[in-house]
């Protein structure tokens, strides 16, 4: 790709903080719609489209579901692995969107939770954790 058809975002977005400011500029560039709870439908239905792919890897996977030929879930997930990062974007997306919306800063709040969930105790059920 020739220099001239990079794009050029407005900051290195390295940090939290810096994904957050890149979506407020992207939002008064594009004019996107700022209300929370349209918002909050738009990331549901991203995430909806995460469980698709998921579904798709889960059907490649199982014989019950599969008549083709049954593939790992590594191998699933290979061949899914765009689409999968595609649709985590979108969420990601929506998340800093939602954060800049309420005037969450994401990147505090993710650390103040995580300091939390170091020290917390979890409990569990069989062989998987629950948070």
């Amino acid at each position: 790709m020739a220099d001239e058809e990079k794009t050029v975002f407005p900051n290195k977005m390295r940090t939290i903080n810096d994904f957050q400011e890149f979506h407020r500029w992207l939002d008064k560039k594009n004019n996107f719609n700022t209300d929370i709870f349209l918002n909050l439908t738009l990331l549901s239905g991203e995430v909806g489209e995460v469980a698709q792919v998921l579904k798709n890897v889960y059907s490649m996977t199982d014989p019950a579901r599969n008549e083709d030929e049954i593939v790992s879930l590594d191998e699933a997930l290979k061949i899914h692995r765009e689409d999968l990062g595609q649709e985590l974007a979108d969420c990601l997306a929506y998340i800093f969107k939602l954060a800049n919306y309420t005037g969450v800063d994401l990147q505090q709040a993710y650390i103040d939770k995580m300091e939390k969930n170091v020290h917390r105790t979890w409990k569990y059920h069989g062989k998987d954790k629950l948070s």
